[in-house]
């Protein structure tokens, strides 16, 4: 059997509603010798019976069934399976944009070993627009790597890319991860490419609806996540050419932008967080010079002055338990109401 031209892999949970919709999305526009790899990870409602169903009408479609071990695990299974020159990651409650195929592999058999196109976001913010550009390295970007690491997080993303397989290689997804995996395995895997392409056409829809959604979803271990992925993107820096006081002011930069979306998420969300919770997550931000920087930065901006005041205070006199009391307090009325 000839070599497919992309492996496309979908982990599939609780996608039963959404599932359909992401893999004809795929298959109405994929050449015929793309493979659809759907990893139904012991997803308990229908999803499962979907992918076989979809695997029975179109050749295209591979099915593996696991046990539950979350979306990396899911990611990690499609990887071991893919038999593409190229790869490509979708979620299934997600869907690919008309034109992406057609537009893609040319340019990736014409040498590119990513290729980085864009998003529409669904109920977030837009994306700022990727040039239409080429690059031999990503060396050439180093001095936007703020940019695209921090600000728009492209780098991080994987279903922004299709990538050559040989890129990947070895990389896998790390399981033990519940957030950030996915910049994870973009730092390590592309240290691996050389030639890329940017194209500032939308060929992705990203679905932030969803309840699942990180946007959607009140957690306080983003900064966590910001201290186990430090070190591969440090590393990623110095590969790349930035010598190490500029590598330890991307890490400052990165690590105030998750605190600002950690503080973004605990004001605004809701989920069964103890008061301790919402004080330990505000302390840490408070302890970290660059978090507190970004704070106040973010919140000197907030066009709501007034609002924003007591919150400025607090950051700038490191008062972690009147915010956290006020945001634990908002939690607790919502759910008694």
């Amino acid at each position: 059997m000839n070599q497919p031209s992309i492996s496309v892999i979908v982990p599939v949970y609780k996608a039963e509603g959404t599932l359909e919709k992401c893999a004809r999305s795929i298959l109405c526009q994929a050449p015929a010798d793309l493979e659809l790899i759907l990893v139904d990870d012991g997803s308990p409602d229908g999803s499962g019976a979907l992918c076989d169903r979809l695997a029975e009408q179109d050749s295209r479609v591979r099915v593996i069934h696991q046990k539950n071990a979350g979306a990396s695990a899911a990611r990690n299974a499609g990887l071991d399976a893919a038999a593409g020159r190229y790869l490509q990651f979708v979620d299934a409650d997600d869907w690919v944009l008309p034109g992406l195929y057609e537009t893609a592999l040319p340019i990736l058999e014409n040498g590119a070993d990513v290729l980085f196109f864009g998003v529409e976001n669904i109920g977030y913010t837009p994306e700022p627009s990727l040039p239409d550009a080429a690059y031999k390295s990503l060396a050439d970007l180093a001095d936007q790597f703020e940019r695209y690491l921090v600000t728009t997080g492209q780098f991080a993303a994987p279903y922004n890319k299709i990538y050559k397989a040989q890129v990947i290689g070895p990389v896998r997804f790390d399981p033990a991860l519940k957030i950030n995996e996915d910049l994870l395995f973009n730092l390590l895997a592309l240290r691996r490419c050389g030639p890329v392409r940017f194209i500032p056409t939308n060929f992705y829809a990203c679905d932030h609806t969803g309840e699942g959604s990180l946007s959607r979803s009140l957690r306080a271990d983003l900064l966590d996540a910001e201290q186990a992925t430090r070190a591969a993107l440090l590393a990623f820096a110095a590969h790349y050419g930035l010598d190490e006081a500029r590598a330890q002011a991307l890490a400052a930069a990165r690590q105030g932008n998750v605190a600002v979306a950690q503080m973004s998420v605990l004001m605004s969300r809701k989920g069964p967080l103890s008061l301790r919770g919402y004080r330990k997550a505000f302390a840490r931000m408070l302890a970290l010079p660059a978090a507190r920087k970004a704070l106040a930065a973010w919140l000197a901006a907030d066009q709501n002055r007034l609002m924003a005041l007591p919150y400025r205070i607090c950051v700038g006199l490191r008062l972690a338990f009147p915010m956290a009391f006020w945001c634990w307090l908002r939690c607790s009325t919502s759910h008694a109401l």
